[in-house]
């Protein structure tokens, strides 16, 4: 557990933590300062054991550096020791985005592999949003060394919301391929 990711809500605006953890063994140098901003690539601390360095540079677009523990710089750590924070504001458009995700239900990606929601060229759409999905439909084919495999339904009945994919793009293992919003079948009073 290198990082872990948290999405908190303070004053009607998101924020996602992502908390630094060593993924080696060695003696770690932190490179950056609590309060400072850092963007994708920063450099955020270094370890190194027996001459070799790894560095950790920043997974996130922008943030702010939080919570940097000092007691362990230039100290010897094991793994999964926390070394810092990085606290990230939502833009509204990626706050908006959260919330109606909220409700959904991802079908991911099984393999990494070419992904086509069409069975072939000039063919209509497995499905589409707004369709209504239910368990044993296929839902997306998927082409891993010129070898097609459907790929089925697992779920419950659902409405698709969202497609994360191009047709034919190149998806990687336990990516998100859709979001699906539940919708059981209503029971009828009798």
């Amino acid at each position: 557990m290198a990082i872990q990711s948290t999405i908190e809500k303070r004053d009607d605006e998101y924020f996602i933590i992502t908390k630094y953890y060593t993924s080696h063994t060695g003696l770690v140098s932190i490179e950056v300062q609590e309060g400072q901003s850092i963007e994708e690539g920063d450099l955020l601390y270094t370890i190194t054991r027996l001459g070799l360095i790894k560095k950790r540079m920043c997974d996130v677009t922008d943030g702010v550096v939080r919570n940097v523990n000092k007691d362990i710089h230039n100290t010897f750590c094991g793994y999964s020791t926390h070394i810092l924070d990085v606290e990230h504001r939502l833009t509204p458009e990626e706050a908006q985005t959260y919330e109606e995700e909220a409700y959904y239900t991802f079908v991911f990606a099984p393999q990494g592999a070419q992904y086509y929601i069409t069975p072939n060229p000039g063919m209509p759409p497995l499905i589409s949003v707004g369709d209504i999905v239910e368990k044993n439909h296929v839902i997306v084919i998927a082409m891993v060394m010129k070898k097609r495999r459907e790929i089925v339904y697992e779920g419950d009945r659902g409405r698709v919301a969202k497609i994360y994919f191009l047709n034919g793009q190149q998806v990687g293992e336990g990516e998100k391929l859709f979001g699906i919003v539940l919708k059981p079948i209503r029971q009828k009073s009798g």
